[in-house]
């Protein structure tokens, strides 16, 4: 995923986020957010589709696309 942003001004940021009980990195900390991308359409859709197949798999709402100023 790389890119740039899609949108005209600011620039924002996007990743995949997700809330599954157990899933420990580590430091044994909750595992929850992935890499920031740039916030462009191609990563969107491609997050999205990440996102949808966690919830599947997880349950709803597990998995979700956080965005930021850039």
């Amino acid at each position: 995923m790389i890119g740039k942003s899609g949108g005209k001004g600011h620039m924002k940021e996007i990743r995949l986020a997700w809330s599954i009980v157990g899933r420990l990195g580590l430091n044994d900390e909750p595992i929850n957010g992935g890499l920031w991308h740039p916030d462009n359409s191609e990563n969107r859709a491609t997050l999205e589709t990440v996102a949808e197949a966690g919830n599947e798999t997880y349950g709803p709402d597990t998995h979700w696309i956080e965005e930021r100023e850039a």
